[in-house]
């Protein structure tokens, strides 16, 4: 039985049947939106999510600062548990691209308390930074891979 490590985009080594599929793959210029494959993906996760479109971008970095960067305005901020991946681990990227800043909260298994995110809530004053975002790391990576409970996302929301 061959086992295939699929923990994480850098350590996954593809196996000669993946190999295989990857080489004989019809291939086509993503710019010019004429990779199949890529389109067939776009076209299956925005039906699933009842959505127009979808972008299938290469990382989970890419994704979650495209996130950023559209739900926030320069000098916004977004409260993140302390041990998050877009605080931790993506190089201060939320800085540097969307010019917004992340206050962090600790929490028990990645799920902060909830009457700790209302109080980090930033009071609608000239000389705060506005809250935009509630950022939820699910599975939470620093955290062994904790899944948050949906009854809690619920209640964040």
């Amino acid at each position: 039985m061959e086992i295939i490590d699929l923990r994480s985009d850098t350590v996954t080594k593809p196996s000669q049947n993946m190999l295989n599929y990857m080489m004989g793959a019809e291939l086509g210029d993503d710019v010019y939106a004429e990779d199949p494959t890529v389109n067939l993906l776009q076209s299956k996760v925005a039906e699933l999510f009842a959505k127009d479109d979808a972008l299938f971008v290469p990382s989970g970095t890419m994704s979650n600062q495209i996130a950023l960067k559209i739900l926030t305005n320069p000098g916004d901020e977004v409260i993140a548990e302390k041990e998050a991946h877009i605080f931790y681990y993506e190089t201060a990227a939320p800085s540097i691209l969307s010019n917004i800043q992340i206050r962090t909260i600790p929490s028990y298994n990645g799920m902060i308390p909830l009457e700790e995110i209302e109080k980090a809530i930033r009071p609608n004053d000239y000389y705060f930074p506005t809250t935009k975002v509630i950022a939820l790391e699910n599975t939470h990576n620093r955290h062994g891979g904790a899944i948050l409970d949906l009854n809690y996302i619920k209640d964040v929301r």
